[in-house]
């Protein structure tokens, strides 16, 4: 008989436990974290299924692990190069911030050299992200575009157009059948996620996941969201302001204290080559006694 556990509840963020069900775990403070611990699988020690051989680390094959450049220059610096095939990146943001118009245009670019891309939209209506695409000059026929929120029509689309990069928008609107609560809900997130990530990552294909973030400004959904993708990307601006800012939380194929700079218009998002123009105010004449510095 299985052992019962004697806290049957776990928080699925920071993993406190408790005798009862509790709105707000005692530990971190987060709110509807804390369910039932499922009762525990039996082990089997039979071997499981080989799906890559072992190889010498010298020969394992690099061919197709370079980066790949989005054709968006911040970005391309931010990342440390590029997409990279196989790679599963996060880009977070509070909604209205320019989080579709960016991975819009990435999508556009990526289509633009031959390759497909994959965009599924699970907010918007087929015919609302194509407004959007032509407002922005994102339209390309290796760009497919497909509105879903169940996990089995996301993964028959990817069998189907077989593209080098797949775009999910968002994360937390995409559910499965197979897996406990509500899409969105902490276990539907982790349950999605991590089938995405082991599909892309199985066939080389980049996969970029777009992420709400909660009102205090962390990224919504379980923590381990965050340590099963390979790029966590923060994407951040003011409502009122057209400059955006792209920040490398984590990154595995560069560094994470990178900055990269957008100017977001009805046109689309570019990249702002020189940002200190922005934050400087230059004068017709040079000016005696004025220097300009920079403060944190």
């Amino acid at each position: 008989m299985a052992k019962v556990e004697k806290d049957p509840f776990r928080c699925t963020e920071c993993g406190w436990t408790s005798q009862k069900w509790v709105g707000r775990c005692g530990e971190c403070q987060a709110w509807g974290c804390v369910e039932e611990i499922a009762a525990p699988k039996k082990l089997s020690l039979v071997p499981g299924r080989v799906t890559h051989t072992a190889v010498p680390i010298g020969d394992v094959d690099l061919s197709a692990a370079h980066a790949r450049p989005t054709g968006v220059s911040e970005l391309d610096r931010v990342l440390g190069g590029g997409l990279v095939p196989g790679a599963a990146i996060l880009l977070a943001g509070e909604p209205g911030v320019g989080k579709s118009t960016l991975l819009l245009s990435v999508a556009a670019q990526t289509a633009s050299k031959g390759l497909s891309a994959l965009y599924i939209s699970g907010e918007e209506s087929a015919s609302q992200v194509r407004l959007r695409a032509e407002r922005i000059k994102a339209i390309d026929p290796f760009l497919y575009l497909a509105s879903e929120t169940d996990l089995g029509a996301v993964i028959a689309h990817i069998d189907a157009v077989k593209p080098q990069l797949v775009i999910i928008d968002s994360i937390q609107t995409i559910g499965s059948s197979t897996a406990d609560g509500s899409p969105g809900g902490v276990t539907q997130v982790r349950e999605v996620a991590g089938a995405l990530i082991r599909i892309c990552k199985d066939r080389d294909i980049t996969l970029l996941l777009v992420g709400h973030v909660t009102k205090d400004g962390s990224i919504a959904g379980p923590r381990l969201l965050e340590h099963i993708v390979d790029v966590v990307l923060q994407f951040e601006g003011e409502r009122h302001s057209r400059l955006r800012l792209i920040r490398a939380i984590k990154n595995r194929f560069g560094a994470s204290d990178e900055v990269g700079c957008f100017d977001l218009s009805d046109a689309g998002i570019e990249s702002v080559l020189d940002p200190t123009g922005l934050f400087t105010s230059r004068h017709a004449e040079p000016v005696p006694g004025t220097c300009v510095t920079v403060t944190l």
